[in-house]
């Protein structure tokens, strides 16, 4: 039979008992079955289930394991496509770009492991969902049988997510483009309004922002590329106060601050992402420190660095500092903590080739250091 992806054959329903009795007597198959907690299903060459594991079962709201031997991963997930011509799951015209199939025929055909991404619609009851699989197929040899094992795993949620990102990430940057267009041609028409300018700038720094989460969150493997240039230390400092300008950590805490005045030296790097790690810096020694007190920024020109030390007369005990700069790790309370410190380590080491360090004592307080190349 004519198909449009997969071969529409199954497997004698004698040769098929023998496959599902070999399976279950076979003390690999029943430890690996045991073993996996996550969702995973073996098939014979014919892409049919000869066996499943709990996991599968009650995932899919199956009583009966027996229903789901002999049926192909679309039936067994009531995909929408499952029973179309000409011959159903893996035959049809959709299925030339399903996930799941495809990954199961590499592994077929090519006898290699293959992981894909499978998108389908799936009908209970006359209700359907939409839901996203990642299937990983892998051939398998037991005791002069071939089989095929799927190891699935839902992520219909994490790509709703994802694609919801992607569509905030379009229409805020449409937003924002309109408005800093619009803010660039009332400061051209009142040059001398000072706060126009401001907020010019400001918007223009949110854009910048932007692009930067926008990148590392759609290129967390390949890594932000950063946008190096020849900036004085005088606009570094202004894009930091653009960051912090307004600041909740500000309230009944002040800022004292020791820039150079002169000369102001220029240092080839990405302004935005210095500006952010120090940003980071002082607003945690601010939220550290206790309110009518001082933060002290101090900035050094070396011959070969620029260093930024941030002063706060707290002192961090020694069970936190082993931790301060892992991921996730926070004193505060609440969800979505615990990065700070960590963007701090990333952008400052990662991706601008700095130093960041910490020193603490009780007598001294704390310093975040934070040392770039010249």
């Amino acid at each position: 039979m004519q198909t449009y992806f997969a071969p529409a054959r199954r497997t004698d329903r004698r040769k098929f008992k023998n496959q599902v009795k070999e399976i279950s007597h076979s003390p690999i198959m029943t430890a690996l079955l045991n073993a996996v907690t996550g969702l995973i299903i073996v098939f014979n060459e014919d892409r049919q289930i000869v066996a499943v594991n709990h996991s599968f079962l009650k995932v899919m709201g199956i009583s009966d394991p027996e229903t789901a031997l002999g049926l192909r991963l679309g039936e067994a997930l009531n995909c929408v496509n499952a029973c179309k011509p000409p011959a159903g799951c893996g035959t049809t015209p959709q299925c030339a770009s399903c996930g799941a199939v495809i990954a199961m025929m590499a592994a077929i055909e090519d006898d290699r492991e293959d992981e894909q991404i499978c998108a389908f619609t799936s009908e209970n009851n006359g209700v359907r969902s939409d839901i996203c699989l990642r299937v990983f197929a892998k051939p398998i040899k037991v005791e002069k049988n071939r089989w095929i094992l799927i190891f699935a795993e839902d992520i219909t949620k994490q790509q709703f997510w994802v694609n919801m990102e992607h569509v905030f990430f379009h229409d805020i940057n449409n937003l924002l483009t309109s408005l800093v267009g619009n803010l660039q041609l009332v400061a051209m028409q009142m040059p001398d309004r000072e706060d126009i300018a401001q907020v010019r700038d400001t918007a223009e720094r949110l854009c910048s922002e932007i692009n930067i989460q926008k990148t590392l969150l759609y290129y967390k493997d390949a890594g932000y590329v950063v946008n190096r240039s020849s900036v004085s230390l005088n606009y570094i400092k202004k894009e930091f106060y653009l960051f912090i300008s307004g600041h909740d950590a500000l309230n009944s805490r002040r800022i004292e601050e020791d820039w150079p005045d002169s000369p102001d030296p220029r240092i080839n790097t990405d302004a935005i992402l210095v500006s952010r790690v120090l940003a980071n810096m002082v607003i945690n020694a601010l939220e550290a420190t206790d309110r009518g007190r001082a933060v002290r920024i101090s900035v050094r020109i070396n011959p070969d660095n620029v260093k930024w030390e941030i002063w706060n007369h707290k002192f961090i005990p020694s069970e936190i500092q082993r931790r301060i700069f892992q991921r996730h790790f926070s004193t505060k309370p609440g969800s979505g903590r615990g990065f700070g410190t960590y963007s701090m380590k990333l952008f400052g080491e990662n991706y601008l080739n700095g130093k960041v360090s910490f020193t603490s004592s009780l007598d001294r307080g704390t310093s975040f250091i934070f040392q770039l190349p010249r």
